[in-house]
């Protein structure tokens, strides 16, 4: 009898403690968590981030997730509150690979997840170093942007452009929905480059169009590459444009001035102020401010002007300042040298910050955005000496400096309080203040820039150096 009942009270407490054991984290049993990952394989690169998604979910409660890639030396834990018990959870968990990684090497990632059961699901997700994240290339040849079509000569628009790829191309599509024009090119054979070329006829009206390109390329996760090319189809020219530099150059890299816009627009009638800054100083007049084509205004063979993009320079035979008229209908130009009468503002070097106006000598700094050093008030245009301008030593008109853009810019010029001061406006104007109202914004490159202020032209010139 004692045999017996010493068997069962060992037998309950083997019970109880079993129970103990099976229940140690103190919440009853329940099912095993569920995973949903969004894709079963990742693609990465060396120095890239890439994204673990996934959907977790558990009937009681989530206790945690493990993400782990030895190889890479990943061992995360993200542990879940119990208080509130946590039922779902969508895990967005971004990792870096090293940059010493190879782009043929590949891995697994291991997901780990507990819930507050006790209960444990493995998920794996292949990582491979192989992915292709660029997206087409899409390099316009005509039009360009801004380009200016001129109804009266012809309502064609041509459009050439080349997409390049490396995983290779899928689709190119082509819209402008004011010209009821949406074309898709499907691709066979998903080749690395594409050459589109076609012309497109125009309304004979004067109108502004939007026309965009996007390309589509093949990789397992596509990517989706687009421009917007903005067109002006006129009956005349809105805008002619002054343009020192070597035929090819790329117009787009420099901030402000180049090429320089017009000072003075009669009917089809420009008229420019420029200076020379040598002999035989090259000029050309252009019908865009992007490009040298479609419409580039030079000398032909018997010195007539023309539009023409194979025609050569224009030649300023001294240095100067010139006054500048020239009409892209009549195809006439003019060009006279004269000698400047506004005022010069010398030895804003030597500059000096004074409350007494009797004591205060100019400088001239700059306040602005998207400049290094630069804010919008004057006291820190005077402390950021780096901001100052000087005399240019050949032009006493001129204040010239060098400033680091950071990225978009606007500014104005000025000295203590905003006297003296030009307010950069659009189309690189500077007027001297009180002027033109409104700053604007010009995209930059981040990087340094050569800055000229001419006050005589009322223009600013900010160069890539």
């Amino acid at each position: 009898m004692k045999k017996n009942v010493f068997l069962f009270f060992l037998a309950l407490f083997g019970i109880l403690l079993t129970g103990c054991q099976n229940n140690e984290s103190g919440f009853p049993s329940s099912d095993n968590p569920t995973v949903v990952v969004s894709t079963k394989e990742i693609y990465g690169a060396p120095s890239r981030k890439f994204e673990i998604k996934a959907a977790l979910a558990d009937d009681l409660g989530l206790k945690s997730i493990q993400i782990q890639i030895p190889e890479l030396s990943l061992d995360k834990t993200i542990s879940f509150s119990t208080n509130p018990l946590l039922e779902s959870y969508d895990l967005s968990y971004f990792f870096e690979v090293p940059a010493n990684r190879g782009t043929s090497e590949a891995f697994k990632i291991k997901l780990i997840i507990t819930d507050v059961s006790g209960n444990v699901v493995n998920e794996e997700i292949n990582l491979r170093l192989d992915g292709e994240f660029a997206a087409p290339s899409i390099s316009m040849i005509t039009p360009k942007e801004g380009t200016v079509i001129l109804l009266s000569t012809s309502n064609d628009m041509p459009v050439n452009f080349v997409v390049n790829d490396d995983s290779g191309i899928d689709y190119i599509q082509i819209k402008c929905e004011e010209l009821g024009i949406d074309e898709t090119v499907q691709l066979d054979g998903a080749p690395h480059s594409y050459t589109f070329n076609k012309t497109y006829k125009l309304p004979v009206t004067a109108a502004n169009y939007v026309l965009t390109i996007t390309a589509k390329d093949k990789f397992t996760i596509p990517n989706t590459g687009s421009i917007n090319i903005n067109i002006v189809a006129t009956n005349e020219y809105p805008a002619i444009y002054l343009c020192d530099q070597p035929k090819g150059t790329n117009l787009t890299t420099d901030a402000v001035g180049v090429p320089m816009y017009f000072h003075e627009k009669t009917g089809q009638d420009f008229e420019f102020k420029y200076y020379a800054d040598k002999d035989n100083k090259e000029i050309y007049f252009l019908g865009q401010e992007s490009d040298f084509a479609p419409h580039c205004f030079g000398l032909n063979a018997s010195g007539e002007l023309v539009d023409d993009v194979a025609s050569t320079a224009i030649i300023l035979p001294t240095k100067g300042y010139y006054k500048i008229k020239v009409n892209p209908n009549t195809l006439k130009y003019t060009a006279e040298k004269y000698t400047p009468s506004s005022k010069v503002w010398a030895d804003v070097a030597n500059g000096l910050w004074h409350d007494d106006a009797a004591q205060r000598k100019p400088f001239v700094s700059v306040c602005g955005g998207g400049i290094q050093g630069a804010t919008w008030d004057t006291w820190d245009a005077w402390t950021q000496k780096g901001l100052h301008l000087a005399n240019n030593a050949s032009n006493p008109y001129q204040l010239v400096g060098e400033y680091t853009l950071t990225g978009t810019m606007e500014a104005t010029f000025t000295g203590q309080w905003w006297d003296p001061s030009w307010r950069l406006i659009k189309n690189g104007i500077a007027t001297m203040s009180p002027g033109e109202n409104g700053n604007a914004k010009y995209p930059a490159a981040p990087g340094v820039y050569k800055v000229v202020l001419d006050t005589e032209l009322e223009r600013v010139f900010i160069t890539k150096k």
